[in-house]
């Protein structure tokens, strides 16, 4: 065999080596991949939370024996229990649920206020819709539990100043994904006072709930509060 033609046959023994230890070329596809057609994958959008009717709470608050529709404003239902009473920080009476019903966050939210039969108790419910809406009510008594506390300067009765003092309690309801409590003490023109409070969120739903009655509002308020929890 000359050295050429040893040449050439080398030549060729090489490119079928190399040919046969190659991995084979893949197949070409003519699909678009599944990344360039599928949609991004997104979380489900979280399902509204049931907004009560009017009618409904207004149902609750006669079952509870709670007056409902008697005032125009939350404003009204306040005088009608401490008349004269103002505050130089309306926020302050976050806890009272005043103010509610001018809140321009809750104006898809049906509201319901009112006393109880006997006069003892205040309630005011807001029904949302929106966890995070009803979540700020609950934030928004407890920041002015807190700035509001103590001081003769903020509330005044009748003209005369209101000397209070705030403490907060922990409530033991059941069923709520939000509660706080507080009793505030105090003294206006030298006679002496005691409101217990508590407000608790239910999903979308809050309440606000103060007792003055000193003879009933340690036990009248946390029972009351629970019902309505129940209810909502």
């Amino acid at each position: 065999m000359s050295i050429k033609t040893f040449s050439v046959v080398l030549a060729g023994a090489l490119l079928i080596s190399l040919v046969g230890c190659s991995s084979p070329a893949p197949e070409v596809s003519t699909a678009p991949s599944s990344s360039a057609v599928a949609p991004e994958e997104t979380p489900e959008a979280e399902a509204s939370l049931p907004v009560l009717s009017d009618d409904d709470l207004q149902a609750v608050f006669t079952d509870l024996q709670f007056v409902p529709d008697q005032f125009a404003s939350t404003g009204e239902l306040m005088d009608s229990i401490y008349p004269g009473l103002t505050a130089s920080d309306l926020s302050c009476l976050a806890p009272f649920g005043v103010g509610w019903d001018s809140n321009t966050a809750l104006v898809s939210a049906s509201l319901e206020y009112g006393t109880s039969n006997d006069r003892s108790m205040t309630a005011v419910v807001a029904s949302t819709g929106d966890a995070d809406a009803a979540s700020t009510l609950v934030a928004e008594a407890s920041d002015a539990i807190t700035r509001c506390a103590e001081g003769s300067d903020i509330f005044e009765m009748q003209g005369k100043a209101v000397t209070t003092t705030v403490e907060q309690t922990t409530p033991t309801l059941t069923g709520t994904d939000e509660a706080l409590g507080w009793t505030v003490t105090g003294t206006v023109s030298g006679s002496p006072f005691t409101l217990v409070g508590l407000t608790a969120r239910v999903g979308g739903n809050v309440v606000a709930l103060v007792g003055w009655d000193p003879s009933t509002n340690e036990t009248y308020v946390p029972l009351a509060t629970q019902m309505f929890v129940d209810a909502l």
